[in-house]
């Protein structure tokens, strides 16, 4: 079915036809300046679609160019079922350049599943993507997530350097423990250790499991150190008697006046 034209003459005022094609030109100057490769209508179209009232072809047509063969057509690829794999292979690589991306240490799998699947709706929000996309982006970001220990002892972060040298520092004491001699010393040296194991506990230096195993090779190695002294009215009274009978150090000599001539 063909379909009939007419061919219609215009005739306007010089202003009018002037005012016409300095809106074709802006048209054309905005559509080439975001996408030097966009090929405008001829003036032609324009003045048929002003005269018709219909922009919304040449408005559909140039943004359908824009997102399809110009410059801009990354966004659609992007936007396409591809901006979940574009954040996965972004926080992948970020290692390689001194970034990464850090994790709770006390989140279990599935508590990171289920903060990632919302921080991936929120992402997909705001860049207007379909929220469908969810469930895919928050499986890359868990997989690529790393715990925030591991990320500071590749970064050698100042927190991570203080509780290594806590760590380093119980198994000094450790040595000593087992090592001195002299039994107060040594007791000495094992409240220094306890101390010491605590802090390495509140810092993340070792776990409670490391922890016990240092001082069960204590009480293995030196159980006197973990005896302890009855305390009853038999055993004070014995050490009173022990310091009041105590022998006390003969003085030195000391030498007499001397006598007057």
């Amino acid at each position: 079915m063909k379909t009939m034209t007419s061919e219609i003459t215009l005739s306007m005022p010089r202003d009018a036809a002037d005012k016409l094609r300095g809106e074709f030109d802006h048209f054309v100057r905005v559509s080439t300046g975001l996408d030097r490769q966009f090929v405008p209508p001829s003036f032609e179209d324009f003045l048929r679609a002003r005269v018709m009232h219909q922009e919304g072809p040449l408005t559909e047509r140039a943004v359908t160019r824009l997102l399809t063969g110009g410059e801009y057509a990354w966004a659609r690829k992007v936007f396409d079922k591809q901006l979940p794999h574009a954040i996965a292979n972004l926080m992948r690589d970020a290692q390689r350049f001194g970034f990464g991306l850090a994790v709770r240490s006390d989140w279990e799998a599935p508590e990171r599943l289920t903060h990632a699947r919302e921080w991936a709706v929120e992402i997909l929000e705001q860049a207007g993507a379909d929220p469908a996309l969810a469930d895919n982006l928050a499986q890359q970001i868990t997989a690529a997530a790393v715990d925030v220990r591991t990320i500071e002892e590749q970064m050698q972060t100042p927190a991570w350097r203080l509780a290594d040298s806590l760590r380093r520092r119980v198994y000094d004491l450790l040595y000593l423990v087992q090592t001195e001699r002299s039994t107060a010393a040594a007791l000495s040296r094992l409240g220094e250790l306890r101390a010491m194991l605590g802090l390495a506990l509140d810092y993340g230096s070792m776990d409670a499991e490391e922890a016990d195993r240092v001082m069960q090779q204590v009480e293995h190695t030196r159980p006197q150190l973990f005896e302890e002294e009855p305390d009853d009215v038999f055993t004070r009274f014995a050490a009173w008697l022990r310091r009041v009978f105590k022998p006390v150090p003969a003085s030195a000599p000391t030498a007499g006046p001397k006598k007057r001539r």
